[in-house]
């Protein structure tokens, strides 16, 4: 006997197994879905730590991975489920984003053909839930680990019954859903907070949206309700803050071995390296590359280990009792309107730069710059903790413009200024007027920038060669925008030299001296006094604190 007519509409044969193109499809809808419920799943976040950002991380994770899997022109499933895999490790934010990484990589390792079938899909599953729990050194449930072992029970009981990859899917997004709501029982802070556990529900959203995307059907635009953290709990946990209970920094970061030796990484060991740092500790990876996550109150000394073992890259450290500061003061005005006028979001590292920041009217600064680019989920968590309807980011570095732009993407009250430096970001503040929109303050912001230039003074990190001279390693040298141009024997040479050309046919140009970390006054106004003398040139000194560079010079 046929089945009825709709049941024929909703479950076509095309879905019995999943090619490449419906699996594509499936990732892009799925990382929609977590785009959407973003902010609701921040609202909920409790566990690790109270910080507000996992539907935030779970959704940049997701969004880069399904675009490179899209981007990279893979027809089969299991280049597509590879793809995906590949670019979520590089681009995995979050104690969450990290495990949904490892859960598309247990994807990958069962996906082998052209298509996937029932059995196939329920086996990828069962290894997603393998790969997660692998990856977090104290598994508990709870959390988003319950939430794929549910699902995976939920498909493996499925693909016994039926030759229909929708249909274990289908199953599979009841069980998450089901596991979600035991969430409580399991964890006793979700049950003390009130709501269930972020990561589970984002799962959920995902594998959800992942249906709906491989059937074609329309995913949920609108904000869901997941509920909202108990405020008595929540102010509860915040006067522990004045005992230190929430100290330290999310510290994230990747490591690849370098040419021409190529040492092999070992994650194990890198594991047992960092246990003694922190907690939440996520090492993932292989021989070439490895990603770690751990919560720790001593990110630079995580950062030193690492960089020698290999290079450095998408680091960053944040302040988690800042986020937490964030989330309770969302959470106890949830009601309140966004604020009026236009809010900035200025990135940069350095006491004195950010001080000046602030004195310049930025609502937040996301620490980053050379050496330690923020991700766009840092960018993103500082863009919702402003609450203003629209917000204007500033870069200031060539290497953070991508990620500020991934950041504002779907969010129409976000504009991105390409500042990439700090003289630039400090022209585009002094530019901004609050009494003016959104755009009128973007234009004048981008007209601004335009008449600066920008001089880097650094010490050369290996030895190289520039125009014919020969450079060694530690000698000072100086970028012109951008441009490596000045190689001297000091570095107050390295910044005269910089500044003659940096002036070079400009009519009474202010140039100001950012002094970085480890420069003292006293050296910092030799110079400026110097630079006075010889150009006969209006020229001011910041102690910028900046890590990195001994001098960033501005010039207008």
């Amino acid at each position: 006997m046929p089945p009825p007519a709709n049941e024929a509409e909703t479950a076509p044969a095309a879905l019995v197994t999943i090619d490449g193109a419906a699996l594509s499809r499936a990732f892009t809808a799925g990382a929609g879905a977590l785009r959407n419920q973003a902010a609701a799943l921040n609202a909920i976040n409790v566990f690790p730590v109270p910080d507000g950002d996992t539907g935030t991380n779970m959704s940049l994770t997701m969004s880069a991975a399904a675009a490179i899997a899209e981007q990279s022109g893979a027809t089969t499933a299991a280049d597509v489920a590879k793809e995906a895999a590949k670019a979520s490790l590089m681009t995995a934010k979050g104690n969450s984003g990290v495990i949904l990484s490892q859960i598309l990589a247990g994807i990958a390792a069962a996906v082998t053909g052209d298509t996937i079938d029932a059995t196939t899909l329920a086996d990828a599953l069962d290894r997603a839930r393998a790969a997660a729990y692998r990856v977090v050194s104290n598994p508990r449930e709870g959390t988003i680990l319950t939430a794929i072992t549910g699902a995976s029970e939920a498909a493996a009981i499925a693909a016994h019954n039926t030759t229909s990859a929708d249909a274990v899917l289908a199953a599979a997004v009841e069980g998450a859903r089901e596991a979600v709501a035991r969430t409580p029982e399991l964890l006793p802070v979700l049950k003390e907070a009130g709501v269930v556990d972020a990561g589970a529900q984002g799962l959920f959203v995902f594998l959800d949206g992942m249906l709906r995307g491989m059937r074609g059907e329309p995913i949920d635009d609108a904000p869901s309700d997941f509920g909202a953290i108990d405020a008595s709990w929540l102010e509860a946990r915040e006067q522990l803050h004045g005992d230190g209970a929430q100290a330290g920094f999310c510290t994230e970061f990747v490591i690849q071995s370098e040419p021409p030796a190529r040492r092999a990484l070992d994650p194990d060991a890198i594991r047992a390296h960092l246990q003694s740092l922190g907690d939440s500790l996520l090492v993932v990876g292989d021989e070439a590359i490895v990603r770690v996550h751990v919560h720790t109150a001593a990110p630079d000394d995580a950062f030193a280990y690492a960089r020698t073992l290999g290079a450095l890259s998408h680091e960053k450290a944040d302040d988690m009792e800042r986020q937490f500061l964030a989330l309770a003061a969302r959470s106890r005005d949830s009601a309140s309107k966004p604020i009026d006028g236009v809010a900035v979001v200025a990135i940069g590292a350095g006491d004195g730069i950010e001080a000046l920041f602030r004195s310049l009217g930025a609502a937040e600064i996301v620490r980053g710059g050379q050496t330690m680019n923020p991700s766009a989920g840092d960018i993103r968590a500082a863009i919702d903790a402003t609450g203003a309807t629209d917000v204007i980011v500033l870069p200031n570095n060539k290497n953070v413009i991508l990620a500020a732009q991934i950041a504002a993407k779907d969010m129409p009250g976000v504009r991105v200024i390409p500042t990439r430096s700090i003289p630039q970001g400090v022209a585009a503040l002094v530019a901004m007027n609050i009494e003016t929109s959104l755009d009128e303050n973007a234009v004048s912001m981008a007209v601004a920038i335009t008449d600066v230039r920008t001089g880097e003074v650094t010490l050369a990190a290996r030895a190289t060669t520039m125009h014919g001279k020969t450079i060694a390693e530690g000698q000072p040298i100086g970028l012109v925008d951008g441009d490596l141009v000045v190689a001297e024997a000091t570095v107050s040479d390295a910044v005269r030299s910089c500044v003659s050309i940096m002036i070079g046919g400009r009519d009474a140009p202010l140039v100001t001296l950012y002094a970085g970390d480890g420069e003292d006054a006293a050296s910092a106004g030799a110079i400026a006094d110097a630079l006075r003398t010889d150009f006969g040139i209006e020229v001011e000194v910041v102690a910028g604190g900046q890590p990195h560079y001994p001098y960033l010079i501005g010039v207008e």
